[in-house]
């Protein structure tokens, strides 16, 4: 039996969220008749959507937080943006499907070889002499991202590619009727390998898992759900949102919904009369999932009163609509100076006079919060170069941040490991990058007092010979030569040379299965993968059994890539 009015409820941009949420799932104030605080047991029975896996960890602090340190149960808490079988497990009339979804790292190799196949047919077919897309197969995985990403499109807008044919007419550019053939055959071709291995798209995965949990919710029973910080920008996570508002017993929580905003200028955000719609607009996703909710803006409820009231009257006087910012100051309660003021309280313009500036002022900032104690500081920024130069200035005062985008695998000491191993064999061993790989402080293959020798010896001045034998036999001839005595090289006792010759015999033998790749013609991406694992445990011993974060990342990484070389065709 649904509700018959959707229970839809807001947080204020300025409100705490999580602790909000959690404060108002514990009093009953989501739910009719569910307060379970003071009951350990009776929470364990409701279901809590949250937008990532992020917000459902920090969800499960603040419920314990709140708990005030009494024990108590937790809520079934899933991230919407990875809904799977796991989760779906707990409900005991879950379908089960026995069509798993394809690994991305499969479907990246998948698409990399159709495009890398394009590319090199596509001047004969085309007859331009001009090659359209680069062939080389840095190029391949690049496009491939961008094609993956285009099909997620399009699979959650439900768009067809005869929908995608009427974008451009064929007349008009025959570039782009070359460009939907080639769409239309990968797109194929992806399909027909996921039905040829028994597999399933994983957007389409997503949605269909999603859409289950919808039909559930519709369905009724079971106990409380909530799902709370979602915009419903999916069309399969609104659906999902509808149903369980309409719920007698569940509950949609928005994220700062904009209740300052005239209702006139509100409506315009999703257009008007001669007016485009603002899909740029922060509140147009909400804007339009109210309306898929077949709820007005006002009978909305805030969970909380808004902690920085006029700020949040300014901001939203920021974002006023273009066709009416000409109420900014004239309409009645709009925003005056004195709000303005109250707004800005607290606030600093700092003008930097380059990014490393930049930098470091905003971790001076953090730093000087720190330091006050009892206060915590965040650098919310889109600009990953910022938030990496402003945690390499905290980490200068031993401070370490948190940063929830990650660190990049391929800037941690184990990714720069991997890449210098590549980069060695690649070019032949060629001085700089011997050298940088034999200095690095996870690699193995010699003491500070042999890497000397070995770069004295023979990596300073002329270059040898590329390879292994190249290296041992610079060695052995500069060894049985007699150097002029300015020559630094004559500096060297016996004992030097035998240990750079030793040194560089254990680097050939180490980087020996991507030496012989390098040696000879194309190889396919598994021998490839397999020849750089086995070339990195050659050159560091102990990195498969280490407990570091960035070792284990890169063991997983080659395991996953060996194991999606070998499923990709």
């Amino acid at each position: 039996m649904a509700a018959s009015r959707p229970r839809v409820f807001t947080i204020p941009p300025s409100a705490p969220f999580l602790p909000t949420l959690a404060r108002a799932l514990l009093d009953g104030r989501l739910v009719p008749g569910f307060a379970p605080r003071g009951d350990p047991l009776v929470l364990a029975s409701s279901t809590v959507f949250l937008p990532t896996r992020r917000a459902v960890r920090a969800l499960a602090s603040a419920i314990l937080e709140e708990a005030g340190g009494e024990a108590t149960a937790l809520p079934r808490i899933i991230p919407l943006g990875d809904v799977d079988e796991d989760a779906l497990a707990f409900a005991e009339d879950a379908p089960v499907s026995g069509v798993p979804a394809a690994d991305p790292l499969t479907r990246k190799l998948v698409l990399a070889r159709l495009v890398h196949a394009w590319a090199a047919l596509l001047p004969a077919a085309t007859g331009d002499e001009a090659r359209l897309i680069a062939s080389s197969p840095t190029a391949a995985v690049a496009l491939a991202d961008s094609l993956a990403r285009l099909f997620d499109d399009l699979i959650i807008a439900g768009v067809s590619f005869d929908d995608l044919r009427k974008v451009v007419p064929p007349e008009l550019d025959r570039y782009w009727e070359r460009s939907f053939v080639f769409l239309q055959m990968a797109y194929q071709g992806w399909f027909a390998y996921l039905a040829e291995h028994g597999l399933s798209d994983a957007t389409q995965r997503r949605d269909e898992l999603i859409g289950r949990e919808a039909e559930r919710a519709a369905a009724g029973g079971e106990g409380p759900i909530i799902a709370a910080g979602s915009t419903g920008s999916l069309p399969a996570v609104a659906n999902l949102l509808a149903a369980i508002a309409r719920r007698p017993n569940g509950a949609v929580v928005l994220p700062g919904l904009d209740r300052e905003l005239d209702d006139e200028s509100y409506a315009l955000i999703d257009g008007g009369e001669g007016i485009e719609p603002s899909p740029g607009h922060p509140q147009f996703g909400l804007k339009r999932l109210l309306g898929r909710l077949g709820i007005s803006r006002n009978a909305v409820e805030a969970l909380a009163a808004p902690t920085a009231p006029a700020r949040e009257k300014l901001l939203s006087e920021a974002f006023r609509p273009a066709a009416t910012t000409d109420r900014w100051h004239d309409r009645a309660g709009g925003i005056s100076a004195e709000d303005i003021r109250a707004a800005l309280t607290d606030v600093t313009l700092i003008e930097a006079g380059d990014p490393r500036e930049e930098a470091l002022c905003v971790a001076l900032v953090l730093r000087e919060t720190l330091e006050e104690g009892g206060k915590t500081a965040a650098l919310v920024t889109p600009d990953r170069a910022l938030a990496r130069q402003v945690a390499a200035d905290l980490a200068r005062w031993n401070i370490a941040i948190d940063d929830s985008a990650g660190a990049s695998l391929a800037a941690a000491e184990a990714g720069r490991l991997a890449r210098l191993a590549a980069t060695a064999a690649a070019e032949r061993l060629a001085p700089l990058p011997l050298v940088a790989l034999l200095r690095h402080p996870l690699a193995q293959l010699g003491s500070a007092v042999e890497i000397d020798a070995l770069e004295r010896a023979v990596l300073r001045g002329p270059r040898p010979a590329a390879g292994a034998d190249g290296l041992a036999r610079a060695i052995a001839e500069l060894r049985a030569s007699k150097l002029h005595r300015r020559d630094a090289r004559a500096k060297l006792g016996e004992a030097d040379w035998q240990m750079a010759a030793d040194l560089a015999a254990r680097v050939g033998e180490a980087l020996r299965p991507l030496l012989l790749l390098a040696d000879d013609g194309p190889h396919s991406f598994a021998k490839l993968v397999q020849a750089h694992g086995d070339a990195l445990g050659n050159v560091a011993p102990g990195l498969a059994a280490s407990t570091a974060v960035d070792a284990e990342a890169l063991v997983k990484s080659l395991r996953s890539l060996a194991n999606a070389a070998v499923d990709a065709p």
